[in-house]
């Protein structure tokens, strides 16, 4: 029944303006369904990208007479209160927005971000209740955001109301653990990996003062349930800041996950991360649906050239300089090369400048068709929105995460110990994930995609990731490389 009513709503609302997607009543129809039945569903489809897909959900939502929690983006819920809000009325629906809450005589439904829905987990219990996650894509991101942990010099010794004795032993500890890091500091790395020593003292401490501040008892907390833990120094003022963020970030909202029915969107053409992502805890999908977009998808020509060095031979970092050099002559519209290295960036940066001058950006917004810009996969991902498509991407290595990072670092360790792949349970979907997000604006405009990292060749799991980059076709020559 929800079902046909909720089709008879969109339908009324589509009358009255264009349809710019045309899968937007079979769209409509998979989420009353999920609705009604109680069930978890997984949808994927870029068009979570615009703001064509928001009101199929809502009627649904407003049909179904029980509370629900629609989580969104800051952006979304103000562009859903300035516009969307006049569409659904016009249709019929009458209800009072109050507070981010659509009120109706028998039910609400809440429209709230992913950051104030964490920070209410311990505060409410949450059963049975159905969720529409918006964003799942980022959600690995997101949530180490939300849990890190940062303690610094003056949240050991500020805003403490204790005794004497109390204060002297918390810079005594301070100091102690100080004299310790700075000690064993390693030249040209400014973080340290506590050793088993150290970590029984700063645990001991912080079970002992939890008490003391909100701050102190996260920490404590974080660390009985076995986060990654790490110091960075600060050789100017001689000081030291302490990190924690949880080696599985899922783990912190499993139970909530398991008590409560979810619809979840992402925005990729097919996530391949998330469904992985909560099998792992024993979470399962009801049913995964993939939608096209609104656009037509194209091809990517993906070039990889055959004899491409790999990235621990000496002259990896002149080649892709000269290689880009080449790709990047006679070219037209925007170009984009992606480096998380910070020194090969910066190098191919130095060296396509010499070249080209001030066509050459570094993580700028452009501001004309013909400029190329270098950046990390990360700038361009979180501004991709805010420049026009590129006529081809460049990655001279693939984005793999550092073992230099700390939080890296400890993940590999433990899967290490709990006996788990840790380069393919950990490393390759993590530059799946960032290759994914980085090169779907070239489907739109069937731009290149060029990867110079020799391993795309040379090793199996390499070739596995060429499989994944869809849809593409491969070209064996790019003028005037060739």
């Amino acid at each position: 029944m929800l079902e046909i009513l909720s089709h008879q709503y969109l339908k009324k609302l589509m009358s009255s303006q264009r349809k710019n997607w045309e899968h937007i009543y079979s769209f409509g129809r998979i989420i009353s369904k999920c609705i009604d039945n109680n069930a978890t569903y997984l949808i994927n489809s870029e068009i979570f990208l615009t703001n064509d897909w928001v009101e199929a959900i809502l009627i649904s939502l407003f049909l179904k007479e029980e509370d629900s929690t629609f989580v969104l983006s800051k952006e979304k819920i103000q562009y859903f209160k300035n516009v969307q809000v006049k569409k659904v009325q016009s249709i019929g629906f009458n209800f009072i927005l109050e507070n981010d809450k659509i009120i109706f005589p028998n039910h609400q439904v809440r429209l709230i971000t992913l950051t104030n829905l964490l920070n209410r987990l311990d505060s409410c219990d949450f059963r049975n209740h159905r969720f529409i996650f918006s964003g799942i894509e980022d959600i690995k991101r997101d949530l180490k955001n939300h849990y890190r942990i940062k303690l610094t010099k003056n949240d050991w010794l500020n805003n403490f109301s204790y005794s004497q004795t109390k204060y002297e032993n918390i810079i005594s500890t301070y100091s102690l653990l100080n004299k310790k890091f700075f000690l064993r500091r390693i030249l040209d790395n400014g973080y340290l990996i506590l050793n088993e020593k150290e970590l029984t003292i700063i645990s001991d401490f912080f079970f002992e003062n939890s008490h003391f501040s909100d701050k102190f008892s996260l920490v404590n907390r974080a660390l009985s349930q076995g986060w990654g833990s790490w110091v960075k120094l600060d050789n100017k003022k001689l000081e030291w800041n302490f990190f924690l963020e949880p080696i599985d970030e899922l783990s912190q909202i499993k139970e909530f996950l398991n008590n409560n029915k979810f619809l979840f969107l992402s925005a990729f053409r097919k996530d391949n991360f998330f469904k992985d992502y909560l099998k792992k805890h024993t979470l399962n999908i009801d049913l995964e649906v993939s939608f096209k977009s609104n656009f037509v998808e194209k091809q990517i020509p993906l070039y990889v050239p055959p004899m491409q060095i790999v990235p621990n031979n000496p002259l990896f970092k002149s080649v892709v300089s000269e290689n880009c050099k080449k790709l990047l002559m006679f070219r037209k519209g925007l170009s984009l090369v992606l480096a998380d290295d910070l020194d090969l960036k910066i190098h191919l940066a130095t060296e396509l400048a010499s070249k080209h001058g001030k066509k050459v950006l570094l993580e700028k917004i452009p501001t004309s068709q013909n400029e190329i810009l270098c950046s990390s996969f990360e700038w361009w991902i979180n501004n991709l929105n805010l420049t026009d498509i590129p006529e081809q991407i460049i990655i001279p290595l693939l984005p793999l995460p550092k073992l230099s990072e700390p939080i890296n670092s400890l993940t590999v360790a433990h899967n290490k110990k709990v006996s788990l792949d840790w380069f393919r349970e950990f490393l390759l979907p993590e530059a799946l994930l960032k290759l994914e997000r980085s090169i779907s604006p070239l489907r739109r405009n069937s731009g290149k995609l060029i990867i110079l990292d020799g391993r795309v060749n040379k090793r199996k799991w390499g070739k596995q990731l060429l499989h994944k980059i869809q849809p593409s076709k491969k070209i064996h020559y790019v003028i005037p490389y060739d």
